[in-house]
C-alpha cells in the first residue's frame, strides 16, 4: 500500500469516528465505565473485609479528633458561598484622613462632589462615605486622588452573626451530642453560689451584637444604657434574640428557679447594637462600637459575631481597645471547618470554640491553630427577648462564657493588663484533647476556679483529662495505642504521683516523678484488641494518684468499658 492510500485510509477512519460520536445515542466514555466498575469492585471489597473484621461499635466520647468536621455543615457553607455576594458593602468606602483637624473641611469637600458622609470615628481618623448612584470606581478614584488629606481608601466589610446551628441534630455519626442546659457553670467549675454572686463586680462587659432586652428580669439590674450604631440612636432593644441570649450567659442573675445563671452576675453589661435584626452588619459599625465601648470604660469586648474577610480597620480598632486596657474575646464560627472567623483569628484576640455538655468537640465549631480555648456551646439555657428563655447553640454561646470568666478574673485583679489576663486564661485551662494545645480544643476549657486562685493558696489537683485510642476505631486483632493524658490542674508542683491503669487483663502502675503547674503528660501504652470475644466485659481505665490531698479527686480517673456484644 503506497503513501496516498495510507492518507486516504487515515481520513476515512477519522470521519467514521466523528460520525459515531455524533450520532450514537448510547455512547458512554470507556473511562466512565471503568470508573463505575472499579467503584463497584472497591465497594464489594470493603463489604467483604467488613465481614471479616467488624469494627467494635464503641468509642469513648472524649476521643479527640472524632467527628472534627461535619460534612453537612461544610456542604452548606459551599452552597452559601456560591450564592453570596461580595464581602464588601457595595457603594461605600472608608477613608483614612491625615489628621483629625481636617475632618470637617474634608466633609465639605466630599459633599461638594456628591459623596455623602455617613459616619466618622475621629479616634482612628476614619470616615464612612456613600458614593453617588452610578459613579464608577475609576471616577471615584480620580476624585479622591485629588484630595491630599485622604491617605487611604478601604472597603467596608460585611459582618454577621455566625451560622445558625440552633436546630442541629443531637447525634453526630451515631454519637449523641450532649446538651449543656443549665450546667455551664459546673463545666467551668464555677460552682460556689456565694462566690459567683460577686464575680464581675465593677467590671463593664461590652456586648457588640443585635442588641439586648434590658427589661428582662434576669438582666435589667446590671444592663447599662448603650448605643445603637445600626440606627444611630440610643435604642438597643433586640428583635433577633442573639444578643439577649449572649447577655444571659454573662450576667444572668439566677435569682429564680427558671432564671439564667450567668458566669459573672455582678458585672455590668454595656449593650452596643452593631448588627441589624437579621444579624447582618458592617465593619465600620463594629469599630464604632469597639471605640465607643472602651471609651465608656469597658474592660471586655464580647464579639459573638465576625466576618470571613480581613478588615484592616477592624484590626486597628482592636489594637485601640487593647491599648485602652480591654480584653477582646470572639467566636471561632459555626462552619464545622478548619478556619476561623475574624476578628477571632487576629493576634491578641481570645478565639473561642464550642464543646457539648460532655466536653466533646461540637461538630459545628470551627477549629484550627488559632483556637485558644473552648467553652460550652450546645443547647445552653439562657435569656430571650420579652422576658423569655431559650436553648442557644453555637460558638456565639461559648464566647460569653469566656467573657464572663474574664470579668470574674478582672473583678479580683483589676490591676492586670489585657496581655496578662489573656495569658492567665490560656494557662489556667483544663486540657481536653491530646496533651497540651491542639486544633480542636486549643488550650482546653476555661476553669474559673483555677483562674481565681490566689498566689498564696496551696492547691494540689491532679487530673486524668483524656483517655483515647489510636486509631479510634477498634478492630478485633488489631494493634492500637491507648493514650492516658494526665495534667497538674493545681497551683503547686506535683513532686510525686502514681498512675494506675488496667487494660483488659493487664494491671500495673507507673511512677510520675514531677509534674509542673498546668503541665500535661501523655502516657501511651500498646494494646492488641482481642480477636475472640472475651468472657466478660473488658475495662480500659486509669487513675492518677498523688501524695498530697487532692482538691478535685473526682477528676483523677476515667474508664472505657467494652461489652461482649461489641465483638458480634
Amino acid at each position: 500500500m503506497n503513501r496516498n492510500h495510507l492518507i486516504i485510509l487515515f481520513f476515512i477512519i477519522i470521519f467514521c469516528g466523528l460520525f459515531y460520536l455524533k450520532f450514537h445515542k448510547n455512547y458512554t466514555p470507556i473511562r466512565q465505565k471503568l470508573s463505575v466498575n472499579t467503584n463497584e469492585e472497591i465497594q464489594s471489597e470493603i463489604k467483604t473485609n467488613a465481614k471479616k473484621q467488624k469494627p467494635l461499635l464503641i468509642s469513648p466520647t472524649n476521643i479527640p479528633g472524632i467527628s472534627s468536621t461535619n460534612k453537612n455543615f461544610s456542604q452548606l457553607n459551599i452552597i452559601t458561598n456560591k450564592i453570596s455576594n461580595s464581602p464588601y458593602i457595595e457603594g461605600e468606602l472608608i477613608l483614612r484622613v491625615s489628621n483629625d483637624a481636617v475632618m470637617k473641611k474634608l466633609e465639605s469637600q466630599l459633599e461638594e462632589k456628591g459623596i455623602s458622609v455617613l459616619r466618622r470615628v475621629d479616634q482612628l481618623g476614619l470616615i464612612r462615605v456613600k458614593l453617588p448612584d452610578g459613579m464608577k470606581a475609576d471616577e471615584m478614584k480620580k476624585i479622591l486622588s485629588e484630595m491630599d488629606d485622604i491617605k487611604e481608601t478601604l472597603p467596608n466589610v460585611k459582618t454577621k452573626v455566625p451560622k445558625n446551628v440552633n436546630n442541629i441534630p443531637m447525634f453526630d455519626n451515631g454519637k449523641p451530642i450532649t446538651a449543656v442546659s443549665k450546667n455551664g457553670n459546673e463545666l467551668l467549675k464555677n460552682t460556689d453560689p456565694a462566690v459567683r454572686a460577686e464575680l464581675g463586680n465593677n467590671v463593664i462587659v461590652a456586648l457588640l451584637d443585635t442588641g439586648v432586652d434590658d427589661t428582662h428580669p434576669d438582666l435589667t439590674e446590671k444592663t447599662l444604657q448603650g448605643y445603637n450604631f445600626v440606627d444611630d440612636n440610643a435604642i438597643t432593644s433586640d428583635k433577633n434574640s442573639h444578643g439577649t441570649a449572649c447577655a444571659g450567659i454573662i450576667i444572668g442573675n439566677g435569682k429564680n428557679p427558671d432564671s439564667a445563671r450567668g458566669i459573672a452576675p455582678a458585672a455590668y453589661l454595656l449593650p452596643v447594637k452593631v448588627m441589624d435584626d437579621n444579624g447582618k452588619g458592617n465593619s465600620f459599625a463594629v469599630i464604632e462600637g469597639i471605640v465607643y465601648a472602651v471609651d465608656r470604660g469597658a474592660k471586655i469586648i464580647n464579639l459573638s459575631i465576625g466576618t470571613d474577610a480581613d478588615s484592616k480597620i477592624l484590626r486597628e480598632a482592636i489594637d485601640y481597645a487593647i491599648k485602652k486596657g480591654a480584653v477582646v474575646i470572639a467566636a471561632a464560627g459555626n462552619d464545622g471547618e478548619e478556619k476561623t472567623l475574624l476578628p477571632a483569628g487576629y493576634q491578641d484576640v481570645i478565639c473561642v470554640g464550642a464543646i457539648d455538655g460532655s466536653k466533646n468537640h461540637a461538630p459545628f465549631s470551627n477549629y484550627g491553630d488559632k483556637n485558644d480555648v473552648v467553652a460550652p456551646g450546645v443547647a445552653v439555657y439562657t435569656t430571650a427577648p420579652e422576658g423569655g428563655y431559650k436553648s442557644f447553640t453555637g460558638t456565639s454561646a461559648a464566647t460569653p462564657f469566656v467573657s464572663g470568666a474574664v470579668a470574674a478574673l478582672l473583678s479580683q485583679n483589676s490591676h492586670i493588663s489585657p496581655a496578662e489576663a489573656m495569658d492567665m486564661v490560656l494557662n489556667r485551662t483544663d486540657n481536653l484533647g491530646p496533651a497540651n494545645r491542639d486544633i480542636l480544643f486549643g488550650n482546653g476549657i476555661v476553669n474559673v476556679k483555677r483562674l481565681l486562685e490566689k498566689e498564696g493558696d496551696s492547691v494540689y489537683d491532679a487530673a486524668l483529662t483524656t483517655l483515647y485510642f489510636e486509631p479510634a476505631n477498634l478492630v478485633p486483632g488489631s494493634d492500637v495505642k491507648v493514650h492516658f493524658v494526665i495534667q497538674n490542674q493545681g497551683n503547686r508542683t506535683i513532686s510525686f504521683g502514681k498512675f494506675l491503669y488496667e487494660i483488659g487483663e493487664e494491671k500495673n502502675d507507673i511512677s510520675i516523678k514531677k509534674l509542673n503547674v498546668g503541665e500535661c503528660e501523655d502516657i501511651t501504652l500498646p494494646w492488641t484488641v482481642p480477636l475472640k470475644k472475651p468472657q466478660k466485659e473488658m475495662k480500659i481505665q486509669g487513675y492518677f494518684k498523688i501524695g498530697e490531698a487532692d482538691d478535685e479527686p473526682k477528676d483523677n480517673g476515667q474508664a472505657v468499658i467494652l461489652q461482649r456484644a461489641d465483638w458480634q
